[in-house]
């Protein structure tokens, strides 16, 4: 009988061992998720930070910004659309990984919100909309659809 106790004493404590073993690997793959989840922000943010360092330092593209918000857009030389139409590009990009982020789960919704108040935004400018609704069309499907899913959230805002 006594050898019995002892072998379910230690299947018992095999059990909690193996229970033991689950519960740290779970933490570890917590652990891990959320380190990634942090490189990719951190990534994010430094490209977010090159983009607008380099957008503060561009004379052309800032010319064009300029003359556009001050009702000025005849006067945009085609070197200044030029200009902006690569930094919509560079944006849409990195807008279109925002979505492919936040798809995945990468990305938290309050974060998206802040995205996608942006990309609503900008499709309101007189220069980027337009050349936003273009490139738009070049992305991918499920991102294109969300350029026109907020470009028919502004129209009926108008209506």
């Amino acid at each position: 009988m006594k050898a019995e106790k002892l072998e379910d004493w230690l299947q018992i404590i095999a059990l909690f061992g193996v229970v033991g073993s689950l519960i740290f690997v779970g933490l570890q793959m917590k652990q891990d998720r959320e380190i990634a989840l942090s490189e990719i922000w951190q990534a994010r943010t430094a490209v977010l930070i090159e983009n607008t360092s380099a957008t503060a330092s561009n004379e052309i593209l800032l010319s064009a910004f300029t003359k556009s918000s001050s009702g000025r857009i005849a006067e945009i030389t085609p070197v200044e659309e030029e200009a902006a139409r690569w930094f919509v590009w560079g944006t849409m990009y990195m807008w279109e990984n925002s979505h492919y982020q936040y798809s995945l789960g990468f990305m938290p919704d309050e974060h998206w919100m802040r995205v996608r108040g942006g990309i609503k935004t900008e499709l309101q400018h007189p220069i980027r909309g337009p050349l936003m609704r273009e490139i738009s069309t070049r992305m991918r499907p499920s991102f294109k659809a969300v350029v026109e899913e907020i470009d028919n959230e502004l129209t009926a805002e108008k209506n």
